[in-house]
């Protein structure tokens, strides 16, 4: 809708919400508890408002454990039973003030100042030095000083400084203090002259720039080629043009890095947008973004809707990305796609980085759609790493699989740790193993609000579900035959971490994923700390793996290259693909040779086999040559329907009837039969998908199946029987799981 457009666009905070309130309004309770008597929900209603207090329906919610209670509420009003207001609340987000403390005319004169010091220094020495302190800032150019800090450097107390408020000597005034995020992410780096090929890439970006023209550009290049560098040149030629720029980033943990070095190329004209800063950081930096008192906006996905005015460029770093997409909440946008059209509005150009790039941004640049501009090659022509793959399979059988690790994973991460040189383990599933098992009944123990097993975390002791986030103690038995025989079974980041400890003891190990960096600053930390080789091994999820530019790292292992590689989605192959060659791409970025040691049980899988090959175009080619077969994106355009509700067959029903409202075939598109979906049951409610694929021929600008899909769904909304079912639509999904 428009208002969850306009609201994705705003910073968290800042609506003015409402608040339903109810109390009694009849003195005849116990007449309305009799006519009610067969209706459980208005008599719990009515007995919990019968103190006479006004109860927001919120708390009557949980309370009564009604559901809808305004459907309730409205009955009652109707009858004269009770009474409703709506309260206007205050918007979570403020400007922040704190107290500053000015010296007044005359007393910032220098004879004043020692009239009033002779005065005071006998019978009021702290007065004298709460004078002097702010007499020493106002010579530094320093008009106030916030209290705070006055009273620490003068040694004084509040009641000092009241004290001189009444002696009119100084004023005590409300200024506002703009909170803004501080990235504590530090490192040694060195901007270098651009290389030729960088030079071709910015010039061609540039000139779009000077023009004030819509260009998009797709810059491929391989891990290492200096994108960045590009990105810091392409920056500074827009400010230089007194225009601004936005940046968008996937992860979190990639902008301490970038921010590091876009700040050291333009201070304080660099802002930071991203959902780890506090409601007050994002208010502030939304607000000097809207003033224009900055200029570069660095963010992650909803930093696209930053309120930049004169926008010189837009620039989206590893696009390919999937966190790029919105796909839990309305409106389901791809922050990617936003950019692109963004930058078509503001006549300026975009331009989106990687080394693998999507499927449909590649397309776009052979439809020259986009303008591809590549950098072939590593700066200073450093070779690319050599890829060792490890045959699991085989590993079990020898016997040199010790835990989760090889043993010429231990051999090669022992010979980085006497040369001390730098090692990323890359394990894409966070906890200690996926699940927990019974060996003696096979039983799995799983969510109660999730069809999905539960993760075990070794650190809690505690059995988690990585949907809801419900978590339990670990059984003592096994829940279904009493046996004592529980064995977790997989590989999780804590269970790598633990097989670290045992056979390489000395090694100092960070470990990042979601578990370990939940506190504001654990990305800058962590990075920081390792960046300045206090840790030997850096070891995470997919958050380690990407755009991260560390000099010392020259080996790479990858503990189970499988995990995404056989999920039921038909780009689990480039997922893959991309994910282990960027991981890849973190080993031996300077003189020093890198290596990568990939573990799999498939060896000779096609991607692997690509990935060990660095070649990207030739996977590409192959990937979009079965796409176009099958009919799947960027050949088509796929809409995903899913039905949702805490009744599974109303809900299953409600899928029926949608799917029946829709032809299997027309001009327009095709569509699925309704599926369960692969993770059928989430936070308890049940989930039905329905997969359309709209012809990208018949209705090039997704018009006419607006149109319709709108038709179709109000005539579907008006049927009484969906009640309690709720219909996502999600245009172009990231996911199907």
């Amino acid at each position: 809708s428009l208002y969850d457009a306009i609201k994705a666009s705003l910073p968290q905070g800042i609506e003015i919400e409402t608040e339903q309130y109810a109390h009694i309004s009849t003195d005849d309770v116990q007449g309305a508890l009799v006519h009610y008597a067969r209706s459980r929900a208005k008599r719990a209603i009515l007995e919990t408002l019968a103190s006479g207090e006004y109860v927001s329906f919120s708390d009557l919610e949980t309370l009564t454990g009604v559901s809808n209670v305004a459907n309730h509420m409205r009955a009652l009003e109707r009858e004269g039973l009770v009474r409703v207001e709506t309260v206007m609340e205050r918007p979570k987000v403020r400007p922040k003030k704190i107290s500053h403390v000015r010296l007044l005319f005359p007393w910032t004169r220098e004879e004043k100042m020692r009239e009033a010091v002779t005065i005071l220094e006998k019978r009021a020495p702290k007065q004298v030095n709460v004078l002097t302190t702010l007499y020493t800032a106002y010579k530094q150019g320093r008009e106030s000083m916030p209290l705070a800090e006055l009273l620490q450097a003068a040694g004084a107390s509040s009641g000092t400084v009241r004290a001189l408020v009444e002696k009119e000597l100084v004023v005590v005034e409300q200024v506002e203090k703009i909170r803004r995020y501080a990235s504590h992410f530090t490192e040694k780096f060195v901007q270098h002259v651009l290389n030729p090929d960088q030079q071709r890439a910015l010039e061609k970006v540039t000139a779009y720039i000077d023009k004030g023209e819509f260009e998009a550009f797709l810059l491929y290049g391989v891990t290492a080629s200096g994108k960045t560098q590009v990105y810091i040149e392409t920056l500074r030629h827009a400010l230089d043009a007194g225009k601004t720029a936005l940046v968008l980033v996937p992860e979190i943990a990639l902008t301490p890095q970038l921010v590091f070095r876009f700040t050291s190329a333009f201070g304080d004209d660099v802002i930071v947008m991203h959902s780890r800063m506090g409601l007050g950081e994002r208010y502030d930096a939304w607000r000097l973004v809207r003033e224009e008192k900055v200029r570069v906006v660095v963010g992650v996905r909803s930093a696209v809707f930053a309120p930049l005015k004169n926008l010189g460029v837009v620039i989206v770093d590893e696009e390919h990305e999937a966190t790029y997409k919105q796909s839990d909440m309305t409106p389901r946008y791809h922050a990617r796609d936003v950019a692109v059209v963004r930058a078509r509005f503001n006549d300026c150009p975009v331009v989106l980085g990687s080394a693998t790039p999507s499927g449909e941004s590649w397309h776009n640049s052979v439809e020259k759609k986009y303008h591809r501009v590549c950098l072939p090659r590593r700066v200073e022509n450093i070779p690319l790493p050599r890829i060792i793959v490890v045959d699991l399979r085989e590993a079990r059988k020898a016997g040199t699989l010790h835990g989760s690790l090889s043993g010429e994973l231990i051999d090669a991460v022992r010979e980085r740790l006497k040369r001390k040189e730098g090692v990323i383990l890359l394990q894409n599933r966070r906890g200690y193993a996926p699940h927990l098992e019974c060996r003696d009944c096979g039983h799995v123990e799983s969510c109660d609000n999730c069809s999905i097993s539960l993760t075990y975390h070794k650190v809690q002791h505690r059995l988690r579900c990585h949907y809801c986030g419900a978590s339990r103690a670990v059984p003592e038995a096994c829940p279904r035959c009493g046996g004592a025989d529980l064995e977790t079974v997989g590989t999780g980041t804590q269970r790598v971490e633990e097989d670290l400890e045992r056979y390489l003891p000395d090694a100092r190990v960070i470990r990042m994923d979601l578990d370990t960096t939940t506190h504001k600053r654990a990305f800058d930390t962590y990075l920081s700390a390792f960046a300045d080789r206090q840790a030997d091994i850096l070891l995470g999820t997919q958050m380690v793996a990407k755009g991260l530019d560390l000099p010392h790292v020259t080996l790479v292992g990858v503990i189970n290259a499988d995990n995404q590689l056989f999920l039921p989605d038909f780009r689990s192959g480039e997922r893959t693909f991309q994910l282990l060659t960027q991981v890849s791409g973190r080993s031996g970025r300077t003189t020093t040779e890198g290596e990568v040691i990939i573990q799999t049980a498939h060896p000779d899988h096609p991607v692997i086999q690509k990935v060990v090959r660095h070649d990207y175009e030739l996977f590409i080619e192959e990937e979009l040559d079965v796409r176009r077969k099958l009919n799947y994106p960027p050949f088509t355009r796929l809409v995903l329907l899913e039905c949702s509700g805490s009744d599974e067959s109303k809900t299953a029903a409600a899928a029926a009837r949608l799917s029946e409202m829709i032809p299997k075939q027309s001009k327009l598109l095709s569509r699925s039969e309704v599926t369960p979906a692969a993770i059928y049951r989430v936070n308890r409610r049940y989930r039905f998908h329905i997969l359309l694929r709209v012809r990208k021929s018949a209705d090039p600008g997704n018009r006419l199946f607006r149109a319709y899909i709108y038709t179709v769904i109000q005539k579907w909304h008006a049927e009484k029987d969906h009640r309690g079912v709720r219909l996502t639509i999600d245009v172009d999904p990231q996911e199907f799981m």
